[in-house]
């Protein structure tokens, strides 16, 4: 759920939703395999047909036919049909990696049918008539056969292509004399004309394929427009169907659980549903609410988020610098509330950094924090209390992350959050991190071994001492020296006499100076690639 605002919302649903590459969703990737094998069986059957319809209807082709390369590029067409037919049936093979054969299948046939096409081509003053046959097979495969984009235009390129390669080949067999410059363009034409609008057409038609499996797979919601992607997935705006509600969809594409066991897979479904019905548990208003979650038939977790509009705090300090000490002091005691809760229900959330902080505006509020990402993906993810994510590794923002979760320590609990929350507050008063070293586990080993520099010797900006005692506090490398909760930080940051006040007015004369329109800001996208990073476990 972190969100980045610094995007313009993307408004064309296939943006994201078909994210580059070659992979299809399962249900739509049994369509297409079913689909190809179809095809290849009409592909053996019509080349038989024309085969022999040709000698018997056009006797002056039976010396053309009767050559040893056209004998066998017939039964090479028959045979690559039912040998396409065969694996499929066999087994062997994945059906993802049944279609990438496919793709091959059908640049194959392509060429064997333009071969057949270029032993009639023999004479340069011979005028084009009509389009060439490899023109309806593209048509036919790019239509009629489910694929991404990518794939698909991969696809029809090389069919393409094989015209030139197979009127080449003739030439060189038969001896014909080339045809012209012109000639060659009149049968390419309608080839590269064809591979733009099935290419056009197979992306309307796989947006409305997915659209629809979503649409069935998540009931009451309505994908309007992706409004942010990541490492971890994809976040949708949607509107309810029935409730004048829009809400935030976050969608988390099974590729991030891939490579677990069948008990795993279960083990994560079930701890999953667990989480996702304890974060909806939760009550206090600085955590976003969750409304619904579930599993697709495609087996991608989603959930239901309320949709908020602001700025997240990484975004807030990127774009207007460090912020007022008094601010700071107001948003840590909100974030404080939302961890208490979180923390006296048994769940610590691990991630806690500026993107999941979200500010915005709620009526008449300003300022108003929303703690983000409650441990669903990380919690989700492991198989048991002492499984990582990866053997021998941790996973976690490293620029924020405590020691103890660095070592992969067993006994994590709120005071972790309690460190990242520290961290948190050192960024957004001076704009720096608490450790920059040059690499993920150059970090983590910097928050296991070295002291942080008072955050008072890193800006130019006064900060208060009791503040930055407090920050330090939160920043001690053993966790029985930091404040024993977040209701215990929120009293020693409301204690501070030293902090200038950043009262309400001065709130909302920032948001109408510097975000008119929060709703114009909004991008709930998750988490990129490389804000949450595996690293190898330092060991000190």
């Amino acid at each position: 759920m972190t969100r980045h605002v610094v995007r313009a919302p993307s408004s064309n649903t296939g943006d994201v939703m078909k994210k580059p590459g070659l992979t299809l969703p399962p249900k739509l990737l049994d369509k297409a395999v079913s689909r190809l094998c179809f095809i290849a069986m009409i592909s053996a059957v019509s080349t038989v047909a024309f085969f022999l319809a040709d000698g018997y209807l056009q006797p002056e082709a039976a010396a053309v036919q009767k050559h040893p390369l056209m004998r066998l590029l017939a039964l090479s067409m028959v045979l690559l049909s039912f040998a396409f037919f065969g694996l499929h049936r066999a087994g062997w093979f994945s059906k993802q990696t049944i279609l990438y054969i496919g793709g091959c299948f059908q640049v194959l046939i392509a060429f064997a049918i333009s071969l057949a096409e270029c032993t009639l081509v023999s004479t340069p003053n011979q005028p084009v008539v009509g389009v060439s046959a490899t023109a309806l097979w593209l048509v036919l495969c790019g239509v009629l056969i489910p694929n991404t984009p990518l794939a698909n235009l991969a696809a029809g390129v090389f069919t393409v292509l094989a015209w030139p390669a197979a009127y080449w080949t003739a030439a060189q067999v038969f001896g014909y004399e080339f045809i012209g410059w012109n000639r060659l363009a009149m049968w390419m034409m309608p080839l590269f004309m064809s591979l733009f609008w099935t290419n056009f057409l197979s992306r309307n038609m796989y947006t409305m394929h997915v659209e629809s499996i979503y649409a069935e797979d998540l009931g009451s919601y309505k994908l309007e427009r992706v409004i942010g992607q990541g490492g971890m997935g994809e976040v949708w705006l949607a509107s309810h169907r029935m409730l004048a509600r829009n809400a935030a969809v976050k969608l988390i594409r099974p590729e991030i659980l891939s490579g677990q066991s069948m008990r795993a897979e279960s083990v994560i479904r079930k701890r999953f549903e667990r989480e996702a019905r304890a974060t909806a548990s939760l009550r206090n208003p600085h955590t976003v609410a969750l409304y619904d979650f579930g599993v697709t038939q495609d087996h991608m977790f989603y959930y239901v988020m309320e949709l908020l509009e602001g700025i997240d705090l990484q975004t807030m300090v990127d774009k207007f610098g460090p912020m007022h000490p008094g601010r700071v002091k107001n948003i840590l005691i909100q974030i404080c509330e939302s961890l208490e809760e979180a923390h006296r229900l048994g769940m610590v959330h691990r991630d806690v950094k500026p993107r999941n902080i979200f500010l915005c505006k709620m009526g008449w509020q300003h300022d108003f924090a929303k703690v983000l990402d409650f441990g669903l993906v990380k919690t989700a993810i492991r198989e048991d209390e002492s499984m990582m994510t990866m053997d021998g590794s941790a996973t976690g923002t490293p620029a924020y992350m405590a020691p103890e979760v660095a070592l992969g320590g067993a006994l994590v609990d709120g005071r972790t959050d309690i460190y990242s929350l520290g961290c948190v507050a050192y960024f957004i008063l001076t704009g720096e991190l608490v450790f920059s070293e040059g690499s993920p586990t150059a970090i983590a080993l910097a928050h296991v071994q070295k002291q942080p520099v008072r955050p008072s010797e890193r800006t130019e900006l006064a900060i208060p001492e009791g503040l930055e005692r407090v920050i330090l506090q939160c920043l001690e490398k053993d966790p029985a020296n930091r404040p024993r909760s977040a209701q215990d930080l929120a009293r020693k940051l409301e204690a501070l006499r030293d902090v200038p006040l950043f009262c309400r007015d001065q709130a909302a004369n920032w948001w109408e100076t510097n975000v008119p329109d929060p709703s114009a800001m909004f991008d709930l996208s998750s988490t990129t690639a490389d804000e949450i990073i595996p690293f190898e476990r330092a060991r000190v």
